[in-house]
Order: C-alpha cells, then sequence, then structure tokens
C-alpha cells in the first residue's frame, strides 16, 4: 500500500544526490584552479650591472630602506630610471630618475613556466565550466551534460 508512495521519494532522492554529488565536483573543481591561478609567482634575478630590460618587466630597486617597483626601466653607469608599475608603460611624463649611488640593490622580475601553464590550465577550465553551464541551461535532460 504504501509502496507506491515511496518510489517517487526514492527516485527524487536519488536524483538530488546525483545533482548535488556533480554540483560539489565542479565547484570544487573550480575552486581549485582559482586558487591556483591566485598564486602567481614572480621570479626574481639580481641586476648588478647595466643591462638590457624589457620594457614589461617589473624591477624592484632598493634604496635608503624603501622598495620602488618600476617597469620600462632603463640602467646606465651613473643612473637608473623607470616608470612607476601602476602607471602605464608608455607615460614618458610618469619616468622617474634616481643615481646609482643612493641605490641598495635591484632586482628583475620576471615570469616562470608554472605561472604561464596555471594561467592556461585556468582558462581552460573556466572555458569547460562556462561550456557545462550553458549546455545543463539549454538541454538540462541530455545525458552529456
Amino acid at each position: 500500500m504504501g509502496t507506491g508512495y515511496r518510489r517517487p521519494f526514492n527516485f527524487m532522492v536519488r536524483i538530488l544526490r546525483l545533482a548535488f554529488r556533480r554540483f560539489t565536483i565542479r565547484c570544487s573543481r573550480l575552486a581549485i584552479v582559482v586558487l591556483a591561478t591566485g598564486c602567481g609567482y614572480w621570479g626574481r634575478r639580481p641586476l648588478n650591472q647595466p643591462a638590457p630590460v624589457e620594457r614589461h618587466s617589473p624591477v624592484w630597486i632598493w634604496s635608503g630602506g624603501e622598495v620602488n617597483k618600476w617597469h620600462a626601466v632603463v640602467i646606465t653607469q651613473d643612473s637608473v630610471s623607470g616608470i612607476p608599475y601602476q602607471m602605464s608603460v608608455w607615460c614618458d611624463s610618469c619616468r622617474r630618475r634616481m643615481p646609482r649611488a643612493q641605490v641598495d640593490s635591484m632586482k628583475l622580475g620576471y615570469r616562470t613556466f608554472t605561472e604561464y601553464a596555471t594561467q592556461g590550465i585556468g582558462v581552460v577550465t573556466v572555458g569547460l565550466l562556462l561550456e557545462a553551464a550553458v549546455c545543463s541551461l539549454v538541454a538540462p535532460q541530455d545525458g552529456q551534460c
């Protein structure tokens, strides 16, 4: 007598469990990717002599107890000049100059392979999750979504 009511209930419970499982798996993957992508690393290499520096590469300059982060840096024998990192690379009126005698140390920033790989994986994963979201909205009954 009561079994007729149990079957739809059990069926709904199974569907909800399956939907919850899929949702948590997708969200956990997204959380891992977001955490990994946010943990970018700039490698740093000391600069001791005048050297060419790429326009977009950051350079940390220690001088008198403070640190300046510049890009578009030009290093000569007697001075260092660059644009503060928060400014546009093309803002030549923003350029600052400092005598080399005031510079305690300099480090050139560079991106590592793992940072590029993590960003690439993050972009692909976000794309796949967007595709899955659109698929589940457009064709919710389709087994491939």
